[in-house]
């Protein structure tokens, strides 16, 4: 019996592209289609969503509705979370939203790439003509540029583990505005330099990266030592990622799961963290799948040294992890998460 996905056109691309993909994987190209037509009960605001809106649609089955949310916050957007009959979460927080027995954890994705060139342009332009025609905010020059840097993201098939250097970290960030709604100096960008700083100070251990700046946002006076002098364009980035021994999490903007947790996870690398602010399908355990810190220098130069000095427990993590991702992280396991199956 033929099922079709009816996706919302007007989802934030860079959010949405990984269940795109699941979807074109597990159900067939042609039965992935955008449509306006399901959402129009949806104010314009929640349609243009960090995250997939979409539709099942199966020949005599009532049609079920589906949201996946990407943004940064656990909160909730209430009007959809009435209008869907499942509302998955990259930073679901049970604790924080009880009782909403539609919400589903899932491990945090990141963008890919869905179409070849050609065929993100054709999607671009499409979607863009609906977006002129039914919202109205000056920003579709914004709307797509989103697809413009699709192109710039990897395939799938890119993030696969690979061996790294046993005395070799890189570690890369974006070096976060401050302000008095966003405390990132304290909490990301201290917890990432706490980083960068342990691992400089680890003997016979070679370091490369550091913080990229936002031009005129930053706090650079406070992170000067900290401060990278290359930015890496993506494809660098995932190549030195792989070639890095270990690698570093850390809750990011809004304390959020990023997108560098899902990719550590799915390039099977020994991931660094401090403890995690929000939910996930399963648990990630420590000495099995993660290594756990605490936030500060001392506790990441012990980790740094430990699992460089123990390559066995790096290869334990660095299976872990792979592991955690094929049993809950992949496009066919995010899927299979909120009731969806080949």
């Amino acid at each position: 019996m033929t099922i079709r996905a009816k996706i919302n056109p007007f989802n934030h691309i860079a959010y949405s592209s990984f269940y795109i993909y699941a979807l074109r994987r597990v159900l067939g190209r042609v039965s992935v289609q955008f449509d306006c037509r399901p959402f129009q009960e949806l104010s314009i605001d929640s349609q243009k969503t960090r995250g997939l809106l979409f539709t099942i649609e199966q020949r005599g089955f009532p049609v079920r509705k589906y949201f996946i949310n990407g943004n940064d916050s656990y909160q909730i957007n209430e009007e959809i979370y009435a209008w869907c009959d499942v509302y998955a979460s990259v930073n679901a927080n049970f604790n924080k939203t009880p009782g909403r027995e539609k919400l589903v954890s899932l491990v945090p994705s990141f963008g890919v790439r869905v179409w070849e060139a050609g065929g993100t342009v054709l999607a671009a332009l499409s979607n863009a003509f609906f977006y002129s025609l039914y919202v109205h905010d000056h920003k579709l020059r914004t709307f797509l540029g989103n697809y413009k840097r699709l192109l710039n993201r990897p395939s799938y098939s890119d993030l696969i583990p690979d061996s790294g250097k046993s005395d070799y970290v890189f570690f890369c960030s974006t070096l976060w505005y401050n302000d008095e709604y966003n405390q990132n100096d304290l909490l990301v960008n201290g917890r990432r330099a706490s980083f960068i700083r342990a691992c400089k100070e680890v003997e016979g251990l070679r370091f490369e990266g550091g913080f990229v700046p936002q031009k005129g946002r930053s706090s650079i006076d406070l992170f000067e030592d900290c401060i990278s002098g290359t930015s890496y364009p993506y494809k660098t980035w995932l190549k030195k990622t792989k070639q890095s021994a270990l690698v570093f999490n850390t809750p990011a903007f809004w304390d959020c799961h990023g997108w560098k947790l899902g990719e550590y996870l799915a390039l099977g690398k020994a991931i660094i963290s401090t403890p995690l602010s929000n939910d996930l399908p399963a648990p990630l355990m420590h000495g099995v799948n993660i290594h756990f810190v605490e936030d500060n220098i001392e506790s990441m130069k012990a980790a740094i040294t430990y699992i460089l000095d123990n390559p066995d427990y790096r290869k334990q993590l660095e299976r872990g992890a792979r592991a955690y991702w094929e049993s809950y992280g992949t496009p066919e396991k995010s899927l299979e998460l909120i009731g969806i199956h080949r």
